[in-house]
């Protein structure tokens, strides 16, 4: 999450097909100053598939870049996942999770990435993202799969609203959540305190 790993994530021509679709667009601040925009995209393709895509764009001095992060579910489980980030025009990692066959994923890393993709396999079920918690408020959820990482992550609740997320890399992201909506995240951006925060008129779906 240090290079935004929640925040990405241009709609409409990506999911022609789709049946459903729509989109919420966050703001990404940084010392109370808009720096870039995160958009969270669903598209159901059909009656048990589900395409979720979050994009994110982001500018601070020296350093402009990109993320994005799209899972492929099927009756509540995860089929693959694509994670990309973008630093100066140029990519630096690319992360692609496959199901293999039931609780089994194999893990390419490529760019930085690779660097820490030690780990080339996921023996167990996936059932929830890293992506996910944009959608769905976690309340019942202790793990969570980090698309980027290729790693599972522990899900804390740390009061009625706020979940934190600890990742591979030991830093901590703050999800909070209003009536099941999530509102805000906390995490990092180059070793920055930034906030991605739902734009107001989308609260209710607008």
């Amino acid at each position: 999450m240090k290079y935004l790993t929640l925040l990405v994530l241009i709609a409409g021509s990506l999911f022609p097909f789709s049946s459903v679709s729509q989109t919420v667009i966050y703001d990404v601040m940084v010392a109370g100053r808009i720096v870039g925009s995160v958009k969270v995209m669903l598209c159901e393709t059909g009656a048990k598939t589900v395409k979720r895509r979050v994009e994110a764009q982001f500018s601070i001095p020296f350093y402009s870049g990109s993320f994005s992060s799209e899972n492929d579910f099927s009756e509540g489980h995860l089929q693959s996942s694509l994670t990309e980030h973008f630093v100066n025009g140029k990519q630096k990692e690319r992360t692609h999770t496959s199901n293999r066959r039931p609780q089994l994923y194999h893990v390419d890393f490529s760019g930085k990435a690779a660097d820490t993709g030690a780990l080339k396999e996921v023996n167990q079920a996936i059932n929830h993202t890293m992506t996910g918690l944009y959608y769905q408020e976690p309340s019942n959820v202790g793990t969570v799969y980090s698309e980027r990482y290729g790693q599972m992550c522990s899900v804390k609740k740390l009061d009625e609203s706020r979940y934190g997320v600890i990742l591979p890399n030991g830093k901590q992201s703050i999800y909070a959540y209003h009536q099941g909506l999530c509102t805000e995240v906390q995490s990092e951006l180059a070793g920055m305190k930034l906030r991605i925060v739902r734009r107001w008129n989308q609260l209710a779906g607008k």
